[in-house]
């Protein structure tokens, strides 16, 4: 990772754990660009510090958590949310003035957001079209999981479309591999694209073979049965908040989102995050979210041992290193806009 990257992501809201994570009364070890985090819930507020006591320097991860406050493993002081110290069990009524390392926190989509430094912005990424506010939209988080690939080349991956064919022929082996002319809009720090996915019971593809699902719209040729079309709509927000949008019959809507964390910066590994969301017409229709957390686990878990064996693990931002078609403009677009903010970054450091 470049020097000036690292600092510009400090900047940034990630996140380092589900709120799920804490509710069960311990604190969670989390971690962000090489530095060890320690999340817990006190006084009902979460808290994210540096995994670290200001006594003995003790993982604070691995103690407990005592009514309100988080107690070290090693001499059981204990801290509160806002970083000061409840009690010094060797000393009971010491006050020390040595205060947690106490990160920017927010909790939004079940998620624990922290920033290391002084966030650039004052809240994390958003997803607008959850905001309608008589849809009864509802999350629901999956398992996070580690993988041992550069955070340009995991978020790319849960957007690219043309791989549904290959990586995920278990789970969704009868996928058109064709990918339709695209474009990319940019808007800040966000990216937006559009096309339909169109379900049929069958199609005849490459001489026989049947594939149900096509990206983009059909002409109608070589269907079998009754079809659905349903608009994909993909968004991007930078550092790495990556979600597809979709529109179903009974004006039924669904979405499933992706945000990774860098793990460190001296090597390619990221913490990722995910979780799936629907309004009340969807659950009616396909049931609770409970069946589309499954499918995406198994998907995700498809992709690991690929990511993990790209060459380089982290998708580079000079484009004339690798070879691009149509199906990658959001790739494309991608490291355009993440080049960009290093540079202004940069840029804003040096007055220029």
């Amino acid at each position: 990772m470049l020097a000036n990257e690292a600092q510009m992501l400090e900047r940034m809201w990630f996140p380092v754990a589900r709120v799920q994570d804490v509710e069960a009364g311990r604190p969670f070890a989390g971690q962000l660009l090489g530095r060890r985090l320690v999340v817990f819930s006190g006084g009902g507020e979460i808290a994210v510090a540096l995994d670290r006591c200001p006594h003995r320097g003790a993982r604070l991860s691995q103690g407990r958590m005592s009514g309100e406050a988080l107690e070290c493993p090693y001499h059981g002081w204990r801290w509160q949310a806002d970083g000061h110290c409840a009690l010094v069990p060797s000393q009971p009524g010491a006050h020390p003035g040595a205060t947690l390392a106490t990160l920017p926190v927010r909790v939004r989509f079940g998620l624990v957001w922290a920033a290391l430094a002084e966030p650039g912005l004052d809240q994390p990424p958003s997803i607008p079209e959850t905001d309608d506010a008589e849809g009864g939209w509802e999350f629901a988080d999956g398992a996070w999981f580690e993988v041992a690939c550069g955070l340009r080349s995991i978020t790319e991956n849960f957007r690219d479309s043309s791989h549904f064919a290959f990586v995920h022929r278990d789970t969704f082996g009868d996928v058109n591999p064709e990918v339709p002319p695209y474009t990319v809009a940019v808007d800040g720090r966000r990216l937006s694209w559009e096309f339909p996915l169109t379900f049929g019971s069958a199609w005849a593809v490459d001489g026989g073979a049947d594939d149900k699902y096509r990206f983009g719209a059909v002409d109608g040729e070589g269907r079998g049965g009754d079809t659905e079309v349903v608009p994909l709509h993909y968004r991007f927000e930078l550092p790495s908040l990556a979600y597809v949008y979709t529109e179903h019959e009974g004006k039924s809507r669904r979405l499933v989102c992706q945000a990774a964390a860098p793990l460190d910066t001296e090597s390619a590994r990221c913490r990722v995050f995910f979780f799936v969301a629907a309004d009340a017409a969807f659950r009616e229709r396909f049931g609770d979210l409970a069946k589309q957390v499954a499918i995406e686990t198994k998907v995700f878990s498809e992709d690991v041992p690929i990511v993990e064996n790209l060459d380089p693990t982290e998708a580079p931002l000079d484009l004339e290193g690798q070879a691009h078609v149509r199906a990658d403009r959001y790739s494309i677009a991608y490291r355009k806009l993440y080049g960009q903010l290093i540079d202004d970054f940069e840029g804003s450091r040096t007055g220029q």
